[in-house]
């Protein structure tokens, strides 16, 4: 078993990471690394790089949001380039378009039909406001109360908003089956495949 740190913007990514560590090889999740928004991460790149070089393998997953492209967000954190052990990830263009991706247990998580669900998610402008959407069509009522904002309060989303969609991407959302409509997991499926070997021999 391959012993991983994961750095990541909040919760939700963090249970992310974690499945797909689980479901791609034989990894465990000894260290988290996360403070709320990019900004930790993008401050803290270069001390993730050293534990990746020293300690152990990283797995950093963070949006694109509105950057260009994965290539040009590395770029500009990390102008040297991550070492071997740190893999670093965009979820294009959010980590909802990954939820949205396993559009089978997404349809049955929220009890729609799936022709509702997205089948480009990494196309959205904004998954999280598709996600929002889908929600607004659920008659699980206790889903739309704990993922959406009440009426008339600011926050973008509901209090249960990164509980109730950890638990969703835990038991329920499968990241290969997610990665044939979501090519921007696809690349991460492949890299975790990947550095197995590399792990496996430090």
């Amino acid at each position: 078993m391959i012993r991983f740190a994961v750095a990541t913007e909040d919760a939700l990514s963090e249970a992310v990471a974690e499945t797909l560590l689980r479901q791609v090889g034989d990894h465990s999740v000894d260290m988290r690394l996360r403070k709320d928004g990019f900004g930790y991460l993008k401050g803290r790149i270069r001390d993730f790089n050293r534990i990746a070089m020293n300690v152990m393998p990283v797995l950093l997953l963070t949006d694109l949001d509105r950057m260009r492209c994965a290539p040009e967000l590395r770029a500009a954190w990390l102008l040297d380039g991550p070492h071997p052990r740190l893999l670093f990830r965009v979820a294009v263009r959010e980590t909802e378009s990954w939820l949205l991706a396993d559009r089978l247990a997404f349809a049955e998580f929220l009890g729609i039909a799936i022709a509702r669900i997205p089948d480009r998610p990494d196309d959205l402008t904004d998954p999280k406001a598709a996600l929002l959407n889908l929600v607004r069509r659920s008659r699980r009522r206790n889903l739309k109360q704990e993922i959406l904002p009440a009426p008339g309060v600011s926050f973008p989303v509901g209090l249960g908003y990164d509980e109730q969609l950890s638990g969703f991407v835990r038991d329920q959302w499968d990241c290969r089956r997610a990665a044939k409509t979501s090519p921007s997991l696809a690349r991460a499926v492949a890299c975790v495949e990947r550095c197995h070997p590399i792990m496996a021999e430090s």
